[in-house]
């Protein structure tokens, strides 16, 4: 096998050429280290370009009819006055906002609905699966007064700084938490692993194995957030997958090695 392979190489045979693992060691923990991170931002960073395609189409959405439709409001003092004599219901993707100031309506308007935001002169309450989480008094924050310009402001800057969390923090945490995985976790059942395989390695090379096998998982977690599919303790299987490619590589490798003894012999 050639000795020098670029990123792409590496990252295909990750997957499927199992024989590359034993170049994966030999060119050491260093190496393996960028190349998860490189993997690690590539990823991230394609499946938060299409979250944000979503994100910043709603709340574009949000902000035009907000402009074009909120009646004019301000909170102040910890009163929230709404230029509007009938409540506001607004519905949205299973979410339901009831704003109303009037004292026409009550909590209890909220009852019908699954998911859910109601807002009266004096509070802001937060419902989800027909149960009421929690309820913020505006006089609380009697210190923040809001009108519609301060809430567009609002609105703009979080989404600007959402988008610079997703697209330059959030790799980066994802990298940490790689490295995390795998000198906490992988490594070490790595370094178990091979000693009960019969091929011991040590803490640094089981590490370095770690990082290529770490691969699928990264690549299935990425196309589970894409597909927006959400899989109960999925981190358990993220573990298993990344084992089982360093279950293989190491018999792999140990199998070259004793083919290479009975060749010499």
């Amino acid at each position: 096998m050639e000795t020098k392979m670029g990123f792409r190489h590496k990252l295909a045979y990750s997957f499927f050429n199992l024989t590359a693992y034993k170049e994966f060691l030999r060119q050491g923990l260093g190496k393996s280290i960028f190349y998860i991170f490189l993997v690690t931002i590539i990823f991230s960073t394609i499946v938060n370009i299409i979250t944000l395609s979503s994100f910043n189409s709603d709340i574009s959405k949000v902000q035009t009819k907000f402009i074009n439709e909120a009646p004019n409001f301000t909170l102040e003092n910890g009163v929230l006055s709404i230029d509007s004599t009938q409540p506001i219901y607004y519905k949205h993707d299973g979410q339901t906002l009831i704003v109303d100031t009037s004292g026409a309506t009550t909590l209890s308007a909220l009852s019908p609905y699954n998911n859910g935001v109601y807002i009266d002169a004096n509070s802001i309450t937060f419902r989800q699966n027909y149960h009421t989480l929690k309820t913020f008094k505006f006089s609380d924050f009697d210190n923040i007064g809001a009108n519609n310009n301060t809430f567009r402001e609002a609105l703009s800057i979080f989404k600007f700084m959402y988008n610079v969390t997703l697209l330059f923090i959030d790799p980066i945490l994802s990298f940490l938490g790689n490295l995390f995985s795998v000198f906490l976790i992988l490594g070490p059942g790595t370094l178990i692993i091979s000693s009960i395989i019969g091929f011991k390695l040590n803490y640094s090379k089981s590490c370095t194995l770690s990082f290529y096998a770490m691969t699928s998982s990264i690549l299935i977690e990425a196309l589970l957030n894409v597909a927006e599919i959400d899989i109960p303790e999925f981190y358990i299987l993220y573990y298993i997958i990344a084992l089982i490619y360093c279950v293989l590589a190491i018999k792999k490798i140990k199998n070259i090695d004793n083919s290479n003894l009975n060749v010499t012999k």
